[in-house]
């Protein structure tokens, strides 16, 4: 394998990299040259077989075109999605058909320069760290493995009735379709367009998309990514159209972004406690509930409520899939949207959890303002922010090093520091129940603070102290 493949690295779900630097089709290759080496070391008693997907960014169906000519090459069978599909059905594929594996080319919310691969287990979920590292060390090899005594199949699978079928299953779709609920759906240009209305029209709800068109400069937004900076577009379309919910999406479509029946954007945080909150309130579920290291206390604050206990992860959905599987618990979910629920698979998918959202207003039967003040009563008022800091690769070893070994500070903002955790970075919790965390980024150089605290004017003082801790 080439120089240029030994520099890959992957992140903590996926490799990512700018397309025509350092993610082109002899890179992709790489990746799917590994990756049929490592399925063949696992003892199978037969020919591998995975799932093959791709979204909607420049190049990715060229990239997938190449991953499965790599893939059949090394003797591995292919099923392979001929349209774009969000990440959540290759996932869902996988099981249906008993697949060893599988790869999406997607670069998720990163800016439109990006491309990438995503790796999932047998079981659908996010490959855990050592399979990427297993990965690095056979792309690190300067020969690749001898090459199989015969091609593995190239088979094409069109896979979305099935999976918009196993939505309705789960979701109680048909009466959503008669709560005559006005939805605007905004996929972010990615690989949900066109989905939610297929599932929603056809009765009194009306579900109208915005920002469908497939143009992978994603135009008027950073990135395909539904953080409160790219919904201004979806948030007056909501107050303009007098909506009931606006529902956002990123670019491979397992994360969830929701604007309520004012325009106001709501906290991925919220949007966890409320899919939680759905599930133990009105699905009756009893189980552990998982979040990572940078999660909600809402979620706390809930299992105490309803008499479960929630599990603490380090980030990256990984870890949260293991622990959801392990524990078998009813919900898993990260800080940045993505959302598991036991009802469907041990994947993040943000379809699912946004028809969940609407079967909770249907249910409630109030605007989804009015279920926050809800919820409010059980876990209290909470505020969250996340300060990105650059952390050049050089220095990330030394930061590691630091937030590992550093003293913790006596005090922030004038409240004691209480306790601390290092399952990821450094986390200190205060006496009156907020908590500061400082981690690098798993996916880009960055150094990321992030802060909760049931006072909004004590996150920005948290915030900046604790970054002047940081620059002592």
């Amino acid at each position: 394998m080439s120089d240029r493949c030994s520099g890959i690295r992957f992140g903590t779900d996926g490799w990512r990299g700018i397309i025509a630097d350092d993610c082109t089709v002899e890179t992709i290759r790489c990746v799917g040259r590994a990756y049929a080496e490592f399925l063949y070391e696992q003892g199978l008693d037969r020919r591998p077989r995975v799932v093959l997907g791709f979204d909607r960014r420049f190049a990715s169906d060229l990239f997938a075109e190449a991953l499965a000519d790599e893939l059949s090459l090394a003797g591995v069978d292919v099923l392979m999605c001929r349209q774009p599909v969000p990440t959540p059905v290759v996932s869902f594929v996988i099981t249906q058909f008993g697949a060893d594996g599988g790869l999406v080319v997607t670069a998720s919310h990163n800016p439109a320069r990006y491309n990438g691969v995503k790796i999932k287990t047998a079981a659908g979920t996010s490959a855990p760290p050592e399979l990427y590292r297993a990965l690095e060390e056979r792309i690190a090899r300067s020969q690749p493995g001898p090459r199989a005594p015969s091609r593995g199949n190239i088979t094409d699978v069109r896979p979305l009735d099935a999976y918009l079928e196993r939505l309705e299953r789960v979701a109680p779709v048909e009466a959503i379709r008669a709560a005559g609920f006005t939805v605007i759906a905004d996929p972010l240009y990615g690989t949900t367009a066109g989905l939610l209305p297929q599932l929603l029209n056809g009765d009194l709800t009306k579900c109208v998309e915005i920002n469908a068109a497939h143009n992978p400069l994603f135009p008027g937004i950073s990135g395909p990514e539904p953080v409160e900076q790219n919904l201004g577009k979806l948030q007056r379309a909501v107050v303009d159209g007098r909506a009931t919910l606006g529902l956002a999406f990123d670019g491979d479509g397992d994360r969830l972004g929701v604007i309520d029946e004012r325009g106001a954007y709501v906290s991925a945080q919220h949007v966890f406690a409320l899919v939680a909150f759905y599930l133990l309130d009105l699905r009756g579920l009893r189980g552990p509930m998982v979040r990572s290291v940078n999660g909600s206390a809402m979620l706390d604050r809930l299992a105490q409520h309803y008499g479960v206990t929630v599990i603490e992860t380090p980030n990256g959905f990984p870890y949260l899939a293991k622990a959801m599987q392990e524990h078998r618990a009813i919900i898993a979910g990260e800080e940045s949207g993505g959302i598991a629920v036991a009802l469907h698979l041990p994947e993040r998918d943000g379809l699912l959890c946004g028809l969940l959202l609407l079967d909770l207003l249907r249910q409630r039967r109030g605007p989804l303002s009015q279920v926050l003040d809800e919820l409010e009563e059980i876990v209290g008022t909470w505020a969250y922010r996340r300060l990105d800091l650059p952390l050049p690769p050089a220095r990330r070893d030394a930061v590691r090093s630091r937030l590992q070994s550093a003293a913790k500070p006596a005090r922030l903002a004038g409240l004691a520091v209480v306790d601390e955790s290092r399952l990821d970075g450094l986390k200190l919790y205060l006496e009156n129940g907020a908590w500061v965390l400082i981690r690098p980024s798993g996916t880009e150089p960055l150094l990321r603070v992030y802060v909760e605290a049931p006072e909004p004017e004590l996150v920005g003082q948290l915030l900046a102290e604790a970054r002047q801790w940081l620059e002592q």
